[in-house]
């Protein structure tokens, strides 16, 4: 829309980041989850119109009427994890969407609530009303959130991490293969048992990719069987007897060293009992936080078997070769068409 420079879209992804992060500090995450909330559509939102707000060189006025208007925007329920419904996927484009039309509106002179954060019934009063709003803007401007991002290796809830590495690291140190599993103990905190470990019976019986995703039984069962987890990993063990009998031997329990590195850390605990011994492992930062981040080559796997089947090895060459030198780009229109997967023929 605005002919973008690869510097302008950091800077304004960066000023997404930085609010979007910092609401979800302040909410509580604990407490916004209990309410059924997910946060990356609730907070989401701000951060994509803070977002295309800097890109449309909006001036203060301007962005607080785009956060005004948000505020009517915010929405993003986890009802999905009790069905497995398509709603997870949706909530992260459907917050963007609504955060760029939210800019454009206030751009064009639309008005916006004036206290869409601290008003009565403004962001903090109506989605978390234990919110501790001075976190928003502790080291504003100072300490970057966007640098303390993590990056998942791993296709599932972030909560179920810490136990994969756990889990996969025993299974290295200690040759463990599924036939020698008798019980296998996942700890991690209140939070993350909330949505990865219940309803136990439900979640040691996944039916779909949404179920998978936040089964810490299904996840734990899919690293101990192929010493790994990727995308492609769902449609291979959702319904593989092996795989799902062996979620049932996985319990998720709450674990008060993983509560109390909580919410700095996702940490998790893992103990598997087999016929020949009982093992454990405690991770306290999982692969993939700035302080265990993952390597170039990881990126580069990581990247590759994600845009690999839609763009080909050539084209998915092209577009990682672009976004790594983004920074140089006079304008991002050349790199968001590489990002575009051509219709395939019939007779393809």
């Amino acid at each position: 829309m605005v002919e973008a420079s690869g510097q302008d879209l950091i800077a304004a992804t960066v000023a997404g980041f930085e609010v979007q992060i910092r609401l979800s500090l302040a909410l509580g995450p604990s407490d916004h989850y209990e309410r059924g909330f997910h946060p990356t559509a609730t907070c989401g939102v701000f951060g994509a119109a803070a977002a295309a707000g800097k890109l449309l060189g909006m001036d203060a006025e301007g962005i607080r009427n785009a956060f005004g208007i948000a505020l009517s925007q915010a929405a993003g329920s986890l009802e999905f994890l009790a069905d497995g419904a398509w709603t997870k996927r949706s909530h992260v484009g459907q917050a963007a969407q609504n955060g760029l039309i939210c800019a454009v509106l206030a751009n064009e002179g639309f008005r916006g609530v004036q206290r869409p954060f601290e008003g009565k019934a403004g962001f903090f009063a109506a989605y978390a009303p234990n919110s501790m709003p001075e976190k928003a803007l502790e080291g504003l401007g100072q300490e970057w959130e966007t640098l303390r991002l993590a990056v998942k290796p791993y296709p599932s809830c972030r909560y179920t991490h810490a136990g994969i590495d756990a889990l996969l690291a025993l299974r290295e140190e200690h040759d463990i293969r599924e036939h020698d599993i008798e019980e296998v103990r996942i700890g991690v905190s209140q939070t993350g048992i909330l949505l990865i470990g219940e309803p136990e019976h439900r979640k040691q019986q996944p039916e779909n990719v949404v179920d998978g995703q936040f089964s810490m039984p299904f996840c734990a069962a899919v690293a101990l069987r192929e010493g790994g987890f990727k995308w492609d990993d769902y449609s291979l063990h959702l319904n593989d007897e092996k795989t799902l009998d062996l979620c049932k031997k996985v319990r998720t329990v709450h674990d008060p060293r993983a509560e109390a590195e909580f919410p700095k850390n996702m940490s998790g605990v893992a103990e598997i009992k087999t016929s020949y011994g009982q093992f454990e492992k405690f991770i306290v930062v999982p692969k993939g936080e700035p302080e265990n981040f993952l390597s170039d080559a990881e990126f580069h796997t990581k990247f590759e078997e994600l845009c690999k089947p839609y763009l080909g090895i050539e084209g998915a060459g092209q577009l990682e070769n672009s976004i790594l030198i983004l920074e140089t780009a006079n304008s991002i229109q050349s790199i968001m068409s590489m990002s575009q997967v051509l219709e395939l023929s019939s007779t393809e």
